[in-house]
């Protein structure tokens, strides 16, 4: 029986350097810095969600503040217990204006009550607005002695468009960058199998690899995931649990793959008239099939692939009997249909042909059947 209180993300979030999964080149960097006592004034932490911007930057913060730290806090000290409480962590999604930001700068002014520094840990920073971004310009370059700001953001600062976007360039200019890679699927496979035996939860391997390709490299999604697989695990299969939590689309996706790369016309029409049933939308499909053709990639290099064993299969028969040429047919195919518009059968059935040898195209476009919608291709019309 499981006695978890609480979500298992806020359980086993990291709370010692040595804790944080998937950064260690950042780890080593901020855990010298407090060595050298060269903590920045500011900091920027960019990267995807849950691969630990924030956990860090509280972690950060104790660090930081605490009186005997050697690689990692000590826990006992003044500066672990109480940093925390000076620190100031705001949402930037809803206090992003500028009367915000301007009682902000007033309240730093003043000294923290518990600890000698003072962490300002700003959430989704990029949601500020430009007038606020720019009234943090100064004290970010210039704050006082007993404050260092951490900026978290999971935006990328490559192509700066509008106002608010060079605004936020500017302020990120004045700070010491890190970006925060997604998180390996091996680690987090580790990361989940230490928290089944913590948890006293015995769960397969099969769908603690289902929950790691659904997890796409987020460890607070696969955390979160967990929670709900052990939930599912109480009187249920283990088949039962991977179609929870996958999800039809999934699976459908990975047929559609196949009847593009190695089956006939006919075959893709018919999956895709499925898909279609089933209520899935072709962007997703679209979605899903281009991180499949990553997979087959991966799976022609001989790497691991982190999917549902069903799929896996799929996947390998793809990459064992795919060319090059035609993949990469297929991944155009799949790309134009991420960007569909066109929210249809219609929309499947078109990338079915456009994944096919040009040849086969042509003959095929003379087997459309004019109903009025133009979209029904006759079963068989064309074979492999």
């Amino acid at each position: 029986m499981v006695t978890t209180q609480g979500s298992l993300y806020n359980k086993y979030r990291p709370i010692t350097f040595s804790e944080v999964v998937g950064q260690d080149t950042i780890i080593t960097i901020l855990r010298n810095a407090v060595k050298l006592n060269r903590v920045a004034n500011a900091y920027l932490f960019r990267g995807s969600r849950g691969s630990g911007k924030t956990s860090t930057a509280r972690i950060l913060c104790r660090s930081a503040n605490c009186i005997n730290f050697q690689n990692d806090i000590c826990g006992t000290c003044d500066g672990c217990l109480h940093a925390i409480k000076d620190a100031m962590e705001i949402d930037a999604a809803s206090n992003r204006g500028i009367a915000d930001v301007t009682a902000l700068i007033e309240t730093l002014q003043y000294r923290p009550k518990f600890v000698d520094k003072r962490f300002v840990i700003i959430d989704e920073a990029h949601q500020l607005t430009s007038a606020a971004l720019n009234a943090l310009l100064k004290i970010v370059e210039e704050p006082p002695k007993h404050i260092t700001f951490i900026f978290c953001t999971t935006k990328s600062l490559d192509t700066p468009k509008t106002e608010t976007d060079k605004a936020f360039a500017t302020l990120s200019s004045r700070c010491q960058s890190f970006d925060f890679t997604t998180v390996g699927p091996e680690a987090i496979l580790i990361k989940l199998k230490r928290i089944c035996i913590a948890e006293k939860v015995n769960l397969p391997d099969e769908v603690l690899i289902s929950i790691v390709g659904k997890a796409d490299g987020s460890l607070r999604d696969a955390e979160n995931i967990l929670e709900t697989a052990i939930l599912l695990s109480i009187g249920n299969s283990t088949e039962t649990i991977v179609n929870s939590l996958v999800g039809d689309v999934e699976f459908l996706s990975a047929e559609f793959l196949r009847a593009c790369c190695l089956g006939t016309v006919s075959d893709g029409l018919v999956v895709a008239n499925k898909i279609w049933q089933s209520g899935c939308l072709p962007v997703e499909v679209g979605e899903r099939c281009c991180r499949f053709i990553f997979d087959v990639i991966s799976l022609k290099s001989g790497l691991t692939v982190y999917r549902p064993s069903a799929i896996v299969s799929l996947l390998r028969e793809i990459s064992e009997h795919i060319e090059q040429n035609r993949l990469h047919k297929v991944a155009v195919a799949m790309s134009d249909l991420k960007r569909t518009r066109l929210d249809s059968v219609l929309s499947l059935e078109l990338t079915v042909c456009d994944s096919q040898d040009d040849s086969l195209v042509a003959s095929v476009s003379n087997s459309f059947v004019d109903d009025g919608d133009f979209h029904i291709v006759s079963p068989d019309a064309v074979k492999w």
